[in-house]
């Protein structure tokens, strides 16, 4: 829930293990202790949509965890990030958007060994839209009282026998109707795609197709529908920029439009219920529902990409702690 500095100064202090999510200036206000953080001013509360500097979004880790071990990685680093987990462990991850670790766990992060074992599970820190490009956004330790805009900050979080942590991707978008498309090679950016074998400008077919670019790409990744969201399109440098990677021999196709987030969010989250530990939305979805205000049933900070095994874009994220016998896949779910 998003609070005032004071209230969480008190939590910190009564030793509670914590994920915090606010501005560099109300984090820089909080003294050490045992939690992570990454910036952001936009959060989904109780009251809806709000963008706020001096209040913090607070999601305690659950009370029961027997083991939580806080580290900070380097971009080289990322690839023991799963190895490094600790048994019957989730892992909750913080990077900083732009910086050198943000750009290779995007790229690299599916081919992390054991990233799809265990959740993995957090976002990408960002700062208000106005500051961008004046200041950079930033993770906290506040075990070592680190503040970094180049590395990774990560809680691996240990629970008791019985129980275990459940990822819930929500996505409320579906494939549109039109060409189905791949690129030739990965990166935040493209210039040319394969449409029926004929490889041709990305750029000059969005602007024949007149498409609307708050409508992301979609694609299966082993079964999940995961976004890629487009951030610039310019036709006369065939040039297309992405928000997070595309890779060659997945198919895409251009989502259909959501004529009403609230509706669509609203229900796909309450259709499937659980003991919530954290969640965390998208800030294109925030800007383009308009969702300041609103309230979706997503309750969370707002963040610049979110993380469920990989970075995702115009997506939710859900974790869930349930008490079954047998772990469950992650899943996806939607407006459809």
């Amino acid at each position: 829930m998003l609070h005032s500095i004071t209230e969480v100064r008190d939590k910190i202090a009564s030793g509670a293990h914590l994920l915090l999510a606010g501005s560099e200036q109300a984090l820089r206000q909080l003294p050490k202790g045992n939690w992570i953080g990454g910036t952001t001013t936009y959060f989904m509360a109780q009251r809806g949509g709000v963008c706020s500097d001096s209040e913090i979004f607070v999601t305690e880790v659950p009370a029961d965890a027997i083991e939580v071990r806080v580290t900070e990685y380097a971009a080289q680093d990322l690839p023991s990030l799963c190895k490094d987990a600790l048994s019957n462990a989730l892992t909750f991850i913080i990077i900083p958007g732009g910086s050198p670790a943000h750009l290779t766990y995007a790229q690299d992060a599916p081919t992390y060994e054991g990233i799809f074992e265990r959740p993995v599970v957090g976002w990408v820190a960002g700062v208000h839209l106005s500051r961008i490009g004046k200041e950079f956004p930033k993770v906290f330790s506040g075990m070592s009282g680190t503040i970094s805009a180049e590395r990774a900050v990560v809680m691996h979080v240990a629970l008791p026998q019985g129980k275990f942590a459940e990822l819930e991707i929500v996505n409320v978008f579906k494939p549109g109707s039109g060409d189905c498309f791949s690129f030739p090679s990965s990166g935040f950016s493209a210039q040319e795609c394969l449409i029926k074998g004929k490889l041709i400008s990305f750029a000059r077919y969005l602007t024949e197709i007149k498409h609307d670019c708050r409508l992301p790409l979609t694609a299966d990744y082993n079964g999940s529908l995961i976004n890629v969201s487009l951030q610039s399109v310019d036709a006369d440098t065939d040039a297309v920029k992405f928000y997070a990677p595309v890779f060659p021999g997945v198919e895409y196709r251009v989502a259909q439009p959501v004529l009403d987030y609230v509706t669509a969010f609203k229900s796909a989250i309450y259709r499937h219920r659980g003991t919530e530990v954290f969640s965390c939305g998208c800030i294109l979805n925030y800007l383009y529902g308009d969702l300041e205000g609103k309230q979706t049933g997503l309750i969370g900070p707002v963040t610049f990409g979110e993380i469920a095994h990989q970075l995702l874009n115009q997506t939710a994220v859900r974790l869930v702690i349930r008490d079954v016998m047998a772990k469950r896949s992650a899943r996806v779910y939607g407006n459809g």
